[in-house]
């Protein structure tokens, strides 16, 4: 072909009339749209007509084969996962697959159908192993399902789910606390167990937020039960007992305070605080074991303890009649005068063969038995002051 030199005069002037006419756009390559970019991928697989990102849009239904159904290997609960839903916030797909560059990325399109499995951060967590058995259609040993095995084909609604990846609660060392929303009160709505941000929910990360105080797990008025830590709230409960009894004291005795029956920690996650199965360990101090002996808490009652009169000082017994109370059993028929110790007690004490007034010798009891200073009563240390 010769050059314009060689052409005919007026060709020429067509010629350059058509590129004045060109916008100069045409002559430059073409940008993708925004639609095309909402497209991609959803091409082969997915719909390009939803909502969201291109990589939602993407993913089946519908499956390269066409299927549509949730029963289809391609198909499964795709879409709960990638735009979420009630109980959890849409997982990204690289957190199952690996997600191409291109369409000839190594590890999209040079598999067998169905697409492989390759677990991400999520399903990985705290040291877990996921796998996925293409034969059975099922994932094992996730984060995100924890100890379940959910079928893939066979997926469930939000409604459902609650529950089936952990227990309500989950097993010790978690608290044994039904409520989730007095720790996870950031995440879960108070009592309802609605998610208040199912993003932050099976997201890898466990939003605890207990600064309000040991009465925001147990107790009420303050942080003694009732309620329990499952909510109870009837003495019956051996979550329950006398413990508000115990912390208010009475026209008899001191307020006994929470230390001398339980270790009381100082921070949530202190041993021997929440790793332990309800009802909380009896780890005895104080006035019950200020007489020596062995105090223990079995078969539902305190026994030897020196509170309620089952080792008295140089080792000897009360003389009470009723020294191993029953904790559940709270009517006031436990702690009657004379139920931790005789009137007066049994030898060596001065059995006040003459006239047995208590305050002859303890100058806190008043001639009728009741008392100047509850406080100085049943606190570990004998009071008496001889006239």
């Amino acid at each position: 072909m010769g050059d314009a030199r060689s052409l005919p005069r007026g060709l020429c002037a067509a010629l350059a009339a058509v590129l004045v006419w060109l916008p100069v756009s045409c002559l430059e390559t073409r940008e993708p749209s925004a639609d095309d970019n909402a497209r991609r991928c959803a091409s082969c697989h997915g719909d390009a007509r939803r909502g969201g990102d291109f990589l939602q849009r993407a993913a089946p239904p519908s499956d390269m084969r066409g299927a549509r159904e949730p029963s289809a290997a391609g198909v499964g609960p795709h879409l709960s996962h990638v735009y979420g839903s009630d109980t959890h916030g849409a997982v990204a797909c690289v957190e199952c697959h690996v997600v191409p560059e291109h369409t000839d990325t190594p590890g999209h399109a040079d598999d067998p159908f169905p697409a492989e499995v390759r677990f991400g951060n999520v399903a990985s967590t705290r040291n877990r192993a996921p796998r996925y058995d293409r034969e059975l259609l099922r994932c094992s040993d996730t984060y995100c399902h924890q100890n379940e095995e959910p079928s893939w084909s066979e997926p469930r609604p939000s409604s459902e789910a609650c529950g089936s990846c952990h227990g309500l609660p989950p097993p010790l060392p978690h608290p044994q606390n039904p409520d989730c929303s007095s720790c996870h009160g950031d995440v879960v709505a108070e009592n309802d167990r609605v998610m208040r941000e199912p993003a932050r929910h099976v997201d890898g990360n466990v939003d605890v937020s207990i600064e309000l105080g040991c009465a925001s797990c147990h107790g009420s008025v303050n942080p003694a039960p009732p309620q329990d830590l499952t909510g109870g709230t009837d003495p019956a409960l051996p979550g329950v007992g006398a413990h508000q009894v115990h912390l208010a004291g009475s026209a008899r005795a001191r307020a006994v305070p929470c230390n001398e029956c339980h270790r009381v920690p100082e921070r949530f996650a202190d041993p021997g605080h929440a790793d332990t199965p309800p009802p909380a360990e009896v780890i005895f101090s104080g006035a019950a074991s200020a007489f020596g002996g062995s105090p223990a808490y079995a078969n539902g009652s305190c026994q030897n303890v020196s509170c309620h009169g089952g080792y008295f000082p140089r080792g000897v017994r009360s003389g009470g009649t009723n020294t191993a109370p029953v904790w559940t059993q709270v009517d006031a028929t436990q702690a009657t005068c004379g139920s931790c110790h005789g009137l007066p007690p049994p030898p060596p004490h001065p059995y006040g063969y003459l006239n047995p007034v208590c305050s002859a010798c303890h100058g806190n009891i008043a001639p009728d038995r009741t008392f100047i200073r509850p406080d100085l009563h049943v606190d570990g240390v004998v009071t008496f002051d001889v006239r």
